[in-house]
């Protein structure tokens, strides 16, 4: 419900009870329920006759769809003497195989930051970003259907700190197949990504 309400800001600035009332066709005393909720939490404004969204809640706009949307991991490449650096996975998907430690972006980070950020916040490693070696998209399949879609940021990064490095060719059957594929084949590239920065 709060959802739907939410949706209708993407098109509407602002919007008056019986506007919501009439797009979402709730009950009065129910919708008036969730506006007071979301009104109460921040989420939403109130001003005379009108709602909006608060400034807070802005953020939420490119996330108030229907639609599964790919997520945009980076995940870090750190080498030594022809070793890797890899984790185990704790989380669906690809749970207890050998990954590249990774994660998502916050939202105003750039890549290096996040790089540095995720390698310490998760992992307890202080690293320095090097450079962005690709960027890919990985879509991964059940039997039938693709269930997950990712933007891999693949990264390089150094680092001081002792870490547990892999022989990639003794760990292959372990690995993720699309990490053990950029391994091999992106080390050696470097991309840009520019940021951009907009007024809304």
């Amino acid at each position: 419900m709060e959802k739907n309400i939410l949706r209708l800001f993407l098109y509407n600035r602002q919007m008056k009870f019986n506007e919501i009332e009439k797009q979402t066709k709730e009950r009065s005393n129910k919708l008036a329920y969730h506006l007071q909720k979301l009104t109460k939490s921040g989420v939403l404004t109130k001003s005379k006759d009108f709602y909006t969204l608060s400034e807070k809640s802005e953020e939420k706009i490119p996330y108030l769809t229907e639609k599964k949307s790919l997520v945009p991991v980076i995940i870090i490449a750190i080498k030594k003497e022809g070793k890797i650096f890899l984790v185990k996975r704790e989380k669906r998907p690809f749970k207890n195989k050998l990954a590249l430690p990774g994660g998502r972006i916050v939202l105003g980070e750039n890549i290096p930051k996040a790089t540095e950020r995720i390698m310490n916040e998760k992992f307890g490693i202080k690293c320095k970003f090097e450079k962005i070696n690709s960027i890919s998209l990985e879509m991964v399949k059940n039997k039938k259907e693709v269930v997950h879609s990712f933007i891999l940021i693949l990264v390089t990064a150094k680092t001081k700190d002792k870490l547990n490095y892999f022989d990639l060719n003794k760990s292959k059957r372990s690995v993720i197949s699309s990490d053990y594929y950029l391994i091999k084949n992106d080390l050696d590239k470097e991309t840009k990504l520019q940021n951009l920065i907009t007024k809304s």
